[in-house]
């Protein structure tokens, strides 16, 4: 059977994301009448959307009034922000405004009581403390933001997709210092340091760690994010790739603008959605080592032969892609 993803280029974001899911079936074929559904966006250093590094509201607003179509559910948007605290992430976000105006929850995952459950042939970790909101809804709706990063030198390839967005369902707030933390630890950039960087706020310091679940998994990070989706199972993965950013990553920046793709990808199957995405920016998912270990445990497609691209062709958001790095001065490698 073909894995199907759905890629739609369209300047209006409602209408990319209505025509990308309607390719695999519409709402109705995911969301039914009374149904709980848990949208999770990936806001986790609580940046503004024009930075390229979040979940645009805008994107789920349209997930919510196509769930609200079909009858009446319960929704809820969830995140459990890795990078600084999730309450925080929502309002710089735009979801706090987002949540009031349809009446919806809000929930920390951070914070949110959380049910043990076992992780199949987990290699990393046996089992895990997954969200109880998480692992009781009837549908978990999976809301990526792209993030492709150029090839650096020591650093191979690396992409942000909809297996790892899984990662802020697992409670767990990073935590900051002044000096470097044993054990895994990220130096930020003095954008998030200096009151004149672009994504400056008092709560950051020079050095971040991940603690509770999400320390766990960044202990062996490419085998834990496979145990995590082999624990955690999305019904619909839908990637803004609307406003992205092709920057080395957040703790690194280099000051780029994002670039403008106009373009939301969606697939039942989020390794698939993966592999596809990745080629937008010419990176190999094998290349890639938690996606290496998602294919290798058979956590979705991966042969580009028995996937299905429905709407917009890849080639044409390749040619955006490296056209906007064209026009900026750079390129894939």
């Amino acid at each position: 059977m073909m894995a199907v993803v759905a890629i739609v280029q369209n300047d209006s974001i409602r209408t990319a994301v209505e025509d990308s899911i309607r390719l695999l079936g519409g709402i109705e074929s995911f969301v039914q009448p009374q149904d709980k559904v848990v949208i999770k966006p990936n806001l986790v250093f609580g940046l503004p959307p024009f930075t390229g590094f979040t979940t645009d509201p805008p994107i789920v607003q349209a997930i919510v009034e196509m769930c609200q179509s079909v009858g009446l559910v319960e929704l809820i948007i969830a995140e459990g922000s890795g990078g600084i605290d999730t309450k925080l992430a929502f309002r710089i976000s735009g979801y706090t405004e987002l949540a009031e105006r349809y009446g919806m929850k809000l929930v920390d995952l951070n914070e949110s009581p959380t049910t043990n459950v076992a992780v199949p042939g987990g290699l990393s970790v046996e089992e895990l403390q997954v969200p109880r909101v998480i692992h009781d809804c009837d549908v978990l709706i999976n809301v990526p933001k792209l993030k492709l990063y150029r090839r650096v030198p020591g650093r191979g390839e690396w992409a942000s997709l909809a297996v790892k967005n899984l990662m802020g369902a697992l409670p767990g707030k990073g935590e900051y210092s002044h000096d470097r933390p044993p054990g895994f630890s990220v130096q930020l950039s003095r954008e998030f340091l200096a009151a004149e960087g672009k994504y400056f706020h008092s709560e950051y310091r020079q050095w971040w760690s991940p603690s509770g679940e999400k320390k766990r998994i960044h202990k062996n990070l490419a085998q834990g994010l496979a145990d995590v989706n082999m624990a955690i199972k999305p019904d619909l993965n839908v990637i803004d790739a609307v406003i992205v950013s092709n920057d080395v990553d957040m703790t690194d920046t280099t000051g780029m603008d994002p670039l403008e793709l106009n373009t939301i990808l969606a697939s039942r199957d989020l390794l698939a959605l993966d592999c596809i995405a990745a080629r937008i920016a010419g990176l190999d998912p094998f290349n890639i080592s938690y996606l290496k270990h998602a294919i290798e445990r058979g956590l979705g497609e991966s042969d580009y032969n028995k996937i299905e691209i429905r709407g917009t062709p890849l080639d044409e958001i390749i040619k955006t892609w490296e056209t906007e790095l064209a026009g900026r001065g750079l390129s894939n490698t």
